[in-house]
């Protein structure tokens, strides 16, 4: 299996989308995943995540992830609830097409998505970006959040 790259960069018609607020897909290579060539990386410093299928990057999109008081773990985690509707027993609130990372609670959902770390923990993403990863992605897809 190929090594994470957090680095990898996305080019498309001359926009750096490692660098934006922009998300940007490549339809062909989404076609591609299966529940065992997919994963997602995270990376916290530059609030942005990406889905690998294989090695090619099929999504990369921005992230909005906790603060410095309520810090989103680094580290290796799998995918191991997936719900459409889900609402957060300690702050009840809405978290649309929750992907559980944690027994504590934490996980990637549809969420406000700011520039700066405003999340308690979890790893907030637009709409657009949530919706085809959720449907992509299966219970035990890696999941890896690095600095």
């Amino acid at each position: 299996m190929a090594s994470y790259n957090p680095n990898t960069r996305v080019v498309v018609a001359g926009v750096d989308y490692t660098e934006v607020h922009d998300e940007w897909m490549n339809p062909d290579i989404m076609k591609k995943a299966k529940s065992g060539n997919t994963r997602v990386v995270i990376s916290r410093s530059a609030q942005r995540g990406q889905l690998m299928v294989g090695d090619e990057v099929a999504m990369d999109f921005p992230v909005c992830l906790g603060t410095s008081t309520h810090k989103t773990p680094l580290g290796h985690f799998n995918i191991t609830e997936k719900k459409v509707h889900h609402v957060s027993n300690l702050y009840d609130a809405s978290m649309p097409y929750f992907m559980r990372l944690t027994d504590g609670g934490i996980g990637m959902h549809v969420g406000p998505v700011f520039r700066t770390p405003q999340s308690h923990g979890c790893i907030r993403m637009t709409r657009s970006s949530c919706v085809p990863l959720f449907k992509t992605v299966k219970v035990g897809t890696p999941v890896r959040i690095v600095p």
